[in-house]
């Protein structure tokens, strides 16, 4: 074989062996295990293979026949660009790969929208060793399951997906956080609540109202319902902390806050307005302040606002929220992933209402 660089077809480690005179095997040690080898010959067969255009075993391969991608799966119920323009996420996210990649491991992100069987079935064919719920349904998480990956949720199962109660999670009590907030909101005297939450859990339109009749029969059928979101549960715990039966719904779109500010419209303008609103984020929190202040409005003075998860501009909004600890949500889970013996498998970590400005006895 000529001594130029093979370029007719594609060089396998076999042809390398051929010109060196050497078994596939050596070839393979010059790569993978240099110590099998004396400095000179692995020197030499390197020097070939690069000459021959040959760069070395087929990674992928390697890691296929070796049952693994070094690669985990994040699963999203929203799109893609969601997991970048949400702040949870970010953050989460941010947790979640700085643990990776100390590890040396790399993600893939999955956008599997509730009912979208074409992205289910793109679950079950990713190569990935393991998945990350950050928000999703359940087919996505029996999907994992049945594949036999490892599978760590950051909302804990509720209703009747007790057939999955097992599954590794790292979450907050959303119950008692949502309790918490019911509660505050009692002793301030607040009876006429509504609730602004994300339209993707439920199947209702953005600004889609219902009355505390409605709104206790979707409870109903949330409380028996198999889900993997925190958002019910939430809600279940706010309504138990106020103890009142006139609180409302409103749904306000995707978690964003402009789907806040529309959210906050239609509130707002409406004949009667409540005394306190609580959103099941905080940037559906800052929406529905946004749209007060062009009203006119002040949060705790004119209306009291909660929201939920304590982001950085929570702070500087004078928001009362509830408190969790996203990054290290996001690290745990990285770590269960990464490590089967590391227990415990399920964490539930501390949550705290963190009272400011925007929340103030109801008035007279």
């Amino acid at each position: 074989m000529s001594e130029e660089v093979e370029s007719m077809s594609k060089v396998t480690m076999k042809d390398v062996a051929s010109v060196m005179g050497v078994s596939v095997m050596t070839v393979s040690n010059a790569f993978n295990r240099p110590d099998q080898l004396s400095a000179r010959l692995r020197t030499d067969i390197l020097a070939r293979a690069e000459k021959m255009g040959y760069a070395g075993p087929d990674a992928a391969a390697r890691q296929l026949r070796a049952g693994r991608s070094n690669a985990y799966g994040v699963v999203f119920a929203e799109r893609l660009s969601y997991a970048f323009d949400d702040p949870f996420s970010t953050a989460w996210l941010a947790a979640f790969a700085q643990v990776m990649e100390a590890d040396g491991a790399n993600l893939l992100l999955l956008s599997v929208p509730v009912g979208d069987t074409d992205a289910l079935e793109a679950l079950r064919h990713a190569a990935v060793d393991g998945v990350a719920a950050m928000c999703c349904d359940l087919p996505s998480i029996r999907q994992a399951r049945q594949r036999r990956l490892p599978t760590v949720v950051c909302t804990k199962p509720s209703g009747a997906g007790s057939d999955l109660a097992d599954v590794d999670h790292v979450v907050i009590d959303d119950h008692a956080a949502g309790r918490d907030v019911g509660a505050h909101l009692r002793a301030l005297g607040h009876r006429d609540v509504v609730i602004l939450v994300e339209f993707s859990y439920s199947q209702d339109g953005e600004g889609v109202e219902r009355g505390p009749e409605a709104f206790g029969e979707l409870l109903a059928h949330h409380d028996r319902a198999a889900t993997y979101h925190d958002t019910w549960s939430r809600i279940r715990g706010i309504v138990d902390g106020l103890d009142s039966p006139t609180s409302t719904i409103v749904t306000a779109g995707v978690n964003s806050r402009e789907s806040g500010r529309r959210a906050g419209g239609h509130v707002l303008d409406r004949q009667h307005r409540p005394t306190a609103v609580v959103a099941v984020s905080d940037v559906l929190a800052l929406g529905f302040i946004d749209a007060m202040r062009h009203r006119g409005l002040e949060p705790g003075r004119d209306i009291s606002v909660v929201g939920f998860d304590d982001l950085p501009m929570a702070a500087d909004a004078g928001l009362t929220t509830i408190r969790q600890p996203i990054a290290e949500k996001g690290r745990l889970a990285a770590e269960l992933l990464l490590d089967p013996a590391r227990t415990p498998r399920q964490i539930v970590l501390p949550h705290e209402l963190v009272v400011r400005a925007s929340t103030q006895p109801a008035p007279h």
